[in-house]
């Protein structure tokens, strides 16, 4: 644990505000705002890295978690945690989404990103990392494939062992503000934080032959300073792309989709056997792919069922708590 020093002159009982950089089992590391580095426990709080908050006087709770700006959100993935959200992280201004080109493109990977980080409110990136593995033409090839669901999302082509697409990166990386990767193990990410940052942070290890998956290098999401001010919040690959309950997330993934469904004759149009549907037409005319409008059901039907979960999950706390408040008879 680190040491745990009291900023002098500090009044009796003051709250101390800062942000949190690192979780570890229960712990939460914070940055104060005094510039000194702390430790505290996470008890009865849900928090997440890069959250602003307040710390107690004797260092000993998080008082205070303060309105998130934005924040990166999935559906927790572990059983028993039904119906609960997962904060990947908080208060970031761009999410980049992180996929290499020497492994088969994933479109449907990259869709379920698309939602979770258009609704997180901050700015979706896609990076396509290792291009000094394959031929440019390759390169190219891989970001058309990937461009057919990203419409106006910026795409950056990068290597960090050439520094190809880097400054496009840094870009992005202005004073005050808080940039986040996200991504499978073994697309580059550790690889890309090191670049970035100028010295070797992070941890990498090579990928496998047979399938160029890669081990989790990153064990812990955690926030790290880059020159200019800006933050880098680097977090473990994650294999399962849970959605939570979205906003405008899936309307803004496939705007292909819905800008069709406006011209349907019916406003509750199912796109399924419907007169004058124009997204089966589309489908029926090659101009949209049907892999994207049941891509965008299986969207939609996941999300639902996580709306399922929670209300589930209140109608259970409900019961145990009235059964705490009913006092058996006598």
């Amino acid at each position: 644990m680190e040491t745990q020093v009291t900023p002098p002159n500090m009044p009796e009982n003051q709250v101390l505000s800062g942000r949190i950089t690192r979780l570890d089992r229960g712990w939460s590391t914070v940055l104060l705002d005094t510039a000194e580095t702390i430790r505290v426990r996470n008890i009865g709080v849900e928090v997440a890295v890069g959250d602003m908050v307040s710390v107690s006087s004797d260092f000993e709770r998080i008082d205070m978690v303060h309105p998130r700006r934005s924040a990166l959100t999935r559906r927790n993935s572990f059983e028993g945690a039904r119906g609960m959200r997962q904060i990947v992280a908080s208060n970031i201004d761009t999410v980049f989404l992180v996929h290499s080109v020497n492994s088969p493109p994933n479109q449907r990977r990259l869709e379920r990103e698309l939602v979770l980080a258009f609704d997180s409110g901050a700015t979706p990136v896609l990076v396509l990392t290792k291009t000094d593995t394959i031929s440019p033409d390759a390169a190219e090839a891989a970001r058309a494939v990937f461009a057919e669901i990203t419409f106006d999302v910026d795409i950056a082509l990068v290597s960090s062992v050439t520094g190809e697409g880097l400054e496009k990166i840094r870009a992005y990386a202005r004073p005050h503000t808080t940039i986040v990767f996200i991504g499978a193990s073994g697309v580059g990410k550790s690889t890309l934080v090191n670049a970035l940052v100028g010295y070797e942070i992070q941890r990498t290890a090579e990928v496998r032959e047979d399938d160029q998956r890669g081990r989790h290098t990153t064990v812990a999401a955690e926030l790290i300073a880059l020159p200019g001010d800006a933050w880098l919040l680097d977090t473990p690959g994650l294999r399962a792309v849970t959605l939570w309950t979205s906003s405008d997330g899936i309307e803004r993934a496939f705007p292909d989709v819905f800008d069709l469904a406006g011209s349907c004759r019916f406003r509750d149009c199912k796109h399924l056997d419907e007169p004058d549907c124009a997204v089966t037409a589309a489908i029926t005319a090659g101009t949209l792919p049907a892999v994207r409008l049941e891509s965008m059901r299986r969207l939609v039907a996941e999300e639902l069922n996580v709306e399922e979960e929670q209300a589930e999950r209140e109608r259970q706390e409900n019961r145990r708590g009235f059964r705490k408040t009913v006092k058996p008879l006598e």
